[in-house]
């Protein structure tokens, strides 16, 4: 009896993206150095008189501003998965509050450890004007969270169409040849034939999904059974080479149809147009700074070809996936050397 798992979750089971941006980062905290002492400078041209009170002014104004960016931003980045959940609005409030509560005592530590810094004006002026500045700079970066937050609203609807393109995608030719062999098989080789049935049917059954997630493992079955409905029509021609590592792990949730499709594109655009076929390697191993590589690599086709019109719109629907997922954290890389087309996927290990 042929029976196969469930259509899985759909795009409404997967989590909000919080309004709070990943700023544990290197690039993000690269980033909050630059505009506190862009802010710094700003600040120390405005108060200072003379060229000694400019660079004492700015050293003193650097250190107490990247202070307050980095501590705005640790707290941030630990309050981010804490409240990923919430209401938008109270995810801003709280983004809004932090700078300006940070600010307050920071200024509070000035005025009892630094007092000869406070200057004439007196401790409330300071911590009153830091306030100020700290609650603009806040109502700045809500302006720039709100915009894009909007942006990735817009950036998901697009992907969603460009997912539903992508898993539409199943080739009515490869969908026809696939059912004459499996009809060829029913006689001759009846389990062969069930097997290549399930195969199709959960092929079938992710491309009818909406934008939804599965395992490392559950992709990799997926990758093996569409490689065996293949096998069946391309015979000898085609030879698959499996590099994975032990430790991979299987149980990461991915995007679906993330390295499948890559899969489809070495055999469709490269081994099914050689009249010899080729070789097809599936490599993976585990990366630096916990990322996962995966690597699909195959003789180009006989023509040159390995960028057709088809295989660029299935790279680019999987490069804006990634964006969408994994914003800078994952990249997708092709290119072509020695009659080889190779396309390299790197994604990280904490989705």
């Amino acid at each position: 009896m042929i029976e196969r798992g469930s259509l899985g979750s759909s795009d409404q089971d997967l989590p909000r993206a919080p309004l709070i941006p990943e700023l544990c980062r290197p690039p993000a905290l690269l980033l909050v150095l630059l505009v506190a002492a862009g802010l710094a400078l700003a600040l120390a041209l405005i108060t200072a008189r003379t060229g000694r009170g400019f660079l004492t002014d700015f050293g003193l104004t650097m250190v107490y501003v990247q202070s307050v960016g980095l501590v705005s931003a640790g707290l941030l980045c630990l309050a981010r998965r804490s409240i990923d959940r919430i209401e938008p609005w109270l995810q801003g409030l709280i983004a809004f509050s932090v700078i300006p509560l940070v600010s307050v005592v920071a200024s509070a530590v000035v005025v009892v450890w630094l007092p000869a810094a406070v200057g004439e004006a007196g401790p409330a002026w300071l911590i009153a004007r830091n306030l100020l500045l700290g609650s603009l700079v806040s109502l700045l970066l809500i302006r720039y969270l709100s915009l894009q937050q909007r942006w990735k609203l817009q950036v998901r609807a697009e992907s969603s169409a460009r997912l539903e393109a992508l898993q539409a995608r199943i080739r009515p030719h490869f969908l026809f040849n696939a059912l004459n062999t499996i009809i060829d098989l029913v006689h001759d080789q009846p389990a062969a034939a069930e097997e290549a049935l399930l195969d199709l049917s959960d092929l079938l059954r992710t491309g009818l999904r909406a934008d939804s997630r599965q395992t490392l493992g559950e992709e990799i079955d997926l990758i093996e059974g569409y490689l065996r409905l293949e096998a069946f029509r391309l015979g000898d021609r085609l030879v698959v080479e499996w590099d994975l590592p032990a430790d991979m792990p299987r149980d990461l949730i991915i995007p679906a149809l993330l390295i499948q499709p890559l899969v489809e594109n070495a055999i469709v655009h490269g081994i099914a147009r050689r009249g010899d076929g080729g070789t097809l390697l599936i490599r993976a191993r585990l990366a630096r700074f916990r990322r996962l590589e995966f690597t699909i690599e195959n003789p180009l086709a006989e023509d040159g070809g390995g960028a057709s019109a088809g295989n660029r719109t299935a790279l680019d629907n999987i490069r804006q996936r990634l964006e969408l997922a994994y914003g800078e954290r994952a990249r997708l890389t092709t290119g072509q050397a020695d009659g080889l087309f190779r396309a390299t996927l790197i994604l990280p290990l904490d989705y």
